[in-house]
């Protein structure tokens, strides 16, 4: 009767005791549950797929040309294979191409629910060469004017200084 009572205590503990799921696996989950297959099983599928059919081709093959050791047993087999990976094929390719439709609803969605605001195009100013010239000119004539301003300024730093040590 204890040993009852101890297993059944094992066993709810063991129930009770799960071990917490990264969040990778939340995510295949969620993927597997809104998309069917996830990407990785999809890329496997494909894959699998275009080996059976490979393989099925060349025991077909095998057969039809009279290699040795190839009865019609394997010929069966050949084409149980290229069933069975077209189905994969065809299978992986439909989820594929879900995924790519259902990414391309959200992003379109995305773009609806968060429209970026119109940037206005910045109005270009056109001005003739004259113009340019003046602006030009402008701008060296001010340059002159304030190195003339700091040669002005050391220089009366200069004579300040020197006059300062004589007047001592």
């Amino acid at each position: 009767m204890e040993d009852k009572k101890k297993e059944e205590e094992l066993i709810q503990e063991e129930t009770a005791v799960q071990p917490e799921e990264s969040g990778e696996e939340k995510e295949e989950q969620t993927e597997t549950h809104q998309g069917g297959l996830p990407m990785r099983s999809c890329v496997l599928m494909l894959l699998a797929g275009l080996y059976l059919l490979y393989t099925g081709y060349k025991l077909c093959q095998n057969v039809l040309n009279g290699v040795e050791g190839g009865n019609w047993g394997f010929f069966a087999a050949g084409v149980g294979f290229l069933i069975v990976g077209a189905v994969m094929l065809f299978i992986a390719g439909k989820n594929y191409l879900r995924r790519e439709k259902e990414k391309k609803e959200a992003q379109e969605k995305e773009i609806q629910n968060n429209p970026l605001p119109k940037e206005e195009p910045e109005e270009r100013k056109t001005m003739s060469i004259a113009e340019r010239a003046r602006l030009a000119q402008n701008l060296s004539d001010r340059e002159e004017e304030e190195t003339e301003e700091n040669r002005e300024g050391t220089e009366e730093t200069i004579q300040d200084a020197s006059g300062e040590n004589t007047a001592e």
